[in-house]
Formats: structure tokens, sequence, C-alpha cells
């Protein structure tokens, strides 16, 4: 619970130095606008670019601000260019503004830095999604391609069917028995007795013997 208190108190304050940095960028870009008008002709596109580059500078801390991990590489284009700035300043003091430009990039630099380790915008660099990869071609081959291949059945599995020998049918409850041949009944089903010999007419005592 502690360490979730502490990481929202950090993200809280880099997002703040954030917002601050990108409000003073739009405050002197506005400001730079308006004395547009009192420059003269050699100076008007250099003033004017200061302070579109300002306008910029503001949309950036607003976008890292909002998604701080989101955006590898843009803090610290802006940290070298905040330091860059005040390192300049700092070795040419008779340059016009010089020390306005040292303390205001300085001050700037410093917001940035700070904001940079709070938020862990290093981590930024490894949150990019990987480049996916194509998937294989048996892998988009429909289910429905192998349906008749496991539906139908193989030349040797019809052969082993037909060299398979018919089941008996299982005699059921409504089917009546075969008849039994019963005693005294002749071929074919009828009834009666069996035929016998005929006796004969005469006897062998019947001739006498010469």
């Amino acid at each position: 619970m502690a360490t979730e208190i502490t990481a929202s108190r950090r993200r809280a304050t880099g997002r703040t130095l954030l917002i601050v940095s990108a409000l003073g960028a739009a405050g002197f870009a506005g400001w730079s606008l308006a004395q547009l008008q009192l420059t003269t002709s050699e100076t008007f596109l250099a003033e004017a670019w200061h302070a579109f580059g300002l306008i910029v500078f503001a949309g950036l801390f607003a976008l890292v601000a909002w998604r701080p991990r989101a955006y590898p590489g843009l803090m610290e284009l802006t940290i070298v260019h905040s330091i860059g700035m005040f390192v300049l300043a700092l070795t040419n003091q008779e340059a016009a503004g010089a020390t306005a430009t040292m303390i205001l990039h300085g001050l700037l630099a410093l917001a940035l830095l700070i904001a940079y380790v709070v938020l862990g915008c290093i981590k930024a660099w490894g949150r990019q999604p990987a480049a996916q990869q194509p998937a294989p071609a048996s892998a988009k081959r429909p289910e429905v391609a192998r349906a008749p291949a496991t539906a139908g059945s193989s030349p040797a599995k019809g052969q082993q069917d037909r060299g398979k020998a018919p089941e008996s049918v299982p005699r059921g409850l409504d089917q009546a028995p075969a008849p039994t041949a019963q005693p005294g009944t002749a071929p074919g089903g009828r009834s009666g007795t069996a035929p016998t010999r005929p006796m004969p007419q005469a006897f062998p005592e019947d001739h006498p013997r010469s």
C-alpha cells in the first residue's frame, strides 16, 4: 500500500512539473508573438521562429504529461535543447537577453530532468509493440478443407469392410421361432402318417413245393 502511494505521488509530481513547463512555454510564446510588431525586418523571422518553437515545446510537454512512457526519445530531445540553450547563454554573457535565457532554460532543464526520473520515461524505449509475425500458411487453411479427408473412407478401409463377415442379426421378441419338424409330419409341412409298403397279395406258403 505504501509503495502504491509513493508511486502515485511521484507520478503526480512529474506531471505537475511538465504541466507547469507547458504553461510557461505557452505563456512565453504568447508574449513573443505580441512582440513581433515591435521587431525590425532583420529580426522578424527569427523572433517568429522562436515564438512558434515555444508553442511546439508547450505541446510536447503536454503530451508527455498525458502519457509519460508513450513517446521514446521525446523527453531526451527537449532536455538536450534546454541544456544547450543554458550553456550557450552562460558562455555568451555579452549577448542581449543572455541572463534571462540562462535562467529560463536552466530552470526548464532542471524541471525536465526531475520529471524524466520520477516518471520513468526511460522505460518508454521498452514498451514498443513487437512486429507481428505472419501466420504460417497451414494455420490459415480452414477446417472445412480437412472435412472430406476425415469423413470419407480410404480404399484400404473399404476393402477391409467388404472382407468382414456379416454379423448375425439378433432375434427380436416379436419374431416367431422357426418351426421344428414333428414326428409323423410329411415333408413340405403336411401333417399325416408316413407312407408304408403295401402288403403282398401272395405268400410263399400259398405255392406248395413240387
